[in-house]
């Protein structure tokens, strides 16, 4: 589709500056989230880089599950803790104004993890319609710069809404990236809603943000995913 817009409530969003408090995270790990942590992934079996079509779910025979993590806005130590302590490897899309105010935040997650950064443009723009020399400046200089901060360049990009058109998909192409990837379903406060159905099926792709319910997001997830028989896996190793 041309001008693809994802399922789920991903909706604008108020962006706000300043500083960012740092909470403690013994009191976040106190949560016993590291009982709800599932088997590891099975071996993948990469699908091809295809820039110019969005991919909603992974078509995967393996009972695997995606997490994603989008923008960057709220940062605080027991983040790190909870995903470290899930053993889950996340893809970060994130946007450049956020790594820009904290990249040893994300550089940490990274290290930490096992998360992998990938592209959210610079400021989360709705790109469809947009001129070429802004779609541009958006999608190659955030890839530009996450390239020199975290030493790998992005291969996906999540265009901000869900929302794109073809110069986006000739851009992203141009500038590296492999895949458009859209969701199939999504957190916030705590609760997941399905693009389809009341389950998630294999290769499923979870959005969640950067929020202050990212430890309510992170258990929804993973209460959900063992529910349905499925194993976080991370989305590099299905996307190639």
């Amino acid at each position: 589709m041309e001008n693809g817009k994802g399922p789920g409530k991903h909706r604008r969003r108020t962006v706000l500056t300043g500083a960012v408090p740092v909470l403690a995270a013994a009191a976040v790990l106190a949560s016993g989230l590291t009982a709800r942590t599932l088997a590891a992934a099975p071996q993948p079996a990469g699908q091809t880089g295809q820039a110019g079509k969005a991919v909603h779910r992974v078509p995967t025979e393996d009972r695997v599950v995606f997490l994603t993590v989008d923008d960057g806005l709220k940062r605080h130590a027991g983040m790190i803790d909870l995903l470290r302590g899930s053993g889950i490897k996340a893809t970060l899309f994130l946007t450049g104004q956020y790594v820009r105010q904290d990249s040893g935040f994300f550089r940490r997650m990274r290290d930490r993890t096992g998360a992998v950064v990938e592209n959210h443009t610079v400021g989360h723009p709705d790109l469809a319609g947009r001129p070429r020399a802004l779609q541009h400046k958006e999608i190659c200089a955030a890839s530009d710069r996450f390239e020199k901060v975290f030493g790998r360049r992005p291969t996906l990009l999540r265009p901000p809404y869900g929302s794109f058109d073809a110069t986006t998909v000739q851009v992203a192409a141009e500038c590296g990236v492999k895949h458009l990837v859209h969701w199939s379903a999504e957190i916030a406060k705590g609760h997941i809603e399905f693009a389809a159905g009341d389950r998630l099926v294999p290769g499923d792709i979870v959005l969640m943000h950067f929020r202050d319910e990212f430890k309510e997001d992170i258990e929804a997830f993973i209460d959900q995913a063992r529910k349905d028989g499925l194993t976080p896996a991370l989305l590099e190793d299905y996307l190639k």
